[in-house]
Parts: structure tokens; sequence; C-alpha cells
């Protein structure tokens, strides 16, 4: 029957596997959830994107409709500017004409401003539909392998967890197993650490020569500094 120290070996390893495997379980749904956060971001881009393309054409029929109303008023004065019955009314007349003609050219600057715009905003549309579909594809892609993946690992879990309940009951009764009790209790896996080069992997505190010959002959040993159960590596 191996000795207390082996035991304890072998708990710690069956204890880091089983956090390990804990890790993973608890890391998937983050990353499903960090994949669902981007495909909404990619929504919301595309949505923004498709108002914008819809506010420049608003933008775009609101100012064609009033550079047609200005091209009615110019009409309306050039007519007036005929029938003008003075100088003074004739050149009031020419400068509304000359304001209404800056007024188009301006719209009309303006107009072919908004529809390049319109355009440009277009054209990058299918760049931001294909990045929602990669997006929306990748977070099938996790959400299908997720489902055989997280029982696959809760499966794995549950088998260590059953075999570190096999290996405790092998524990020597008495102050062995009160002192891994304890220790677990307060610090779960991190109860025990493994010693290499007569050292303490946890906290790096050097052991003594007769320690490490204790070690070997499979007697309990606790740091003294840390207070982790010791053990060597096989």
């Amino acid at each position: 029957m191996p000795g207390p120290a082996a035991i304890m070996r072998e708990i710690h390893r069956l204890r880091r596997h089983a956090r390990d495997l804990q890790d993973h379980l608890e890391m998937a749904p983050r990353q499903l959830k960090a994949q669902q956060a981007r495909v909404a971001r990619e929504e919301e881009a595309l949505r923004e994107a498709q108002d914008s393309i819809k506010h420049l054409k608003v933008t775009t029929h609101e100012k064609e409709v009033t550079l047609k109303t200005a091209q009615q008023q110019i009409k309306k004065y050039e007519k007036q500017r005929e029938e003008a019955g003075s100088k003074k009314e004739y050149d009031s007349l020419q400068a509304e004409i000359t304001a209404a003609q800056a007024k188009g050219r301006k719209l009309e600057d303006d107009i072919l401003g908004t529809m390049l715009e319109t355009e440009e905003a277009t054209a990058r549309l299918p760049e931001r539909e294909q990045a929602l579909q990669q997006a929306r594809a990748e977070l099938a892609r996790l959400e299908a392998e997720m489902q055989v993946r997280q029982a696959d690992l809760a499966e794995q879990h549950r088998q260590t967890l059953a075999q570190i309940a096999a290996v405790e009951a092998t524990l020597p009764e008495g102050d062995v197993r009160g002192l891994y009790q304890r220790q677990v209790r307060a610090r779960g896996e991190d109860a025990l650490s493994a010693v290499e080069n007569r050292t303490c992997m946890a906290c790096y505190t050097e052991i003594t020569a007769q320690q490490s010959q204790d070690l070997k002959m499979e007697q309990l040993m606790v740091c003294k500094n840390c207070g982790r159960i010791l053990y060597l590596p096989e």
C-alpha cells in the first residue's frame, strides 16, 4: 500500500486536473458570450451603415426639392424682370436672380457631394454584411461545438471527482487524514505542493536534507513556510 506522500501526489494530480476541467467548463460560456457580443456589434454596425445611407438619400432628395424650387423662383424673377417698369425694379430683380443662381450652384455642389457619399457608403455595405455573416457563422459553430464539448468536459470532471474521492478514502485515518481535510477546506487544490531540488514549488522555500530524505521514505511532510503538504514527484 502506498504511503501518505504517494497518495498526496496522486490526489494533487487529480485535483489539478479537476481544476483544469472546471476552468475549461467555465471558459466556453465566456467565449460564447464574447462571440454573441461580436455579432451584436456587427449587427449594430450594419444598421448604422444602412441608416446612414437612408439619411443621405433623404438629404439628397430634400436638396433636390429645394433646388427645383430655387430654379422655379429664378424663372419667376426673370419673367418679372422682363416686365419691369423701371431700372430700379429691373436691378432689384436682377440681384434676386443672381442670389438665387448662387444658391442653386451651392445646392448642386451639395447634391453631388451627398450622392458621391451615398455611393461610397453603399459600396462598403457588402463588406459590413459579410462581416456579420462571418460573425454569425462563427457563433453557430461555437454553439454546436459547445454542446458536445461541454457534455464531454462535464463527464470528465465528474469522473475525476469520483477518482479523487476514491483516492482520498485510502488516506490513513487520524492525523494524516485530519491534516489533509483541514488543508483542502482552506486551500482546495493548493493544499499540496511538489518538491523539486529540495524546494517547495508553491513558495520556493528550501527544505533540509533530512526532510528530503523523509519524503523519499514516503513520510508525511508539511512546508514550514507555507504550510502545504509536500510530496516528491514520481
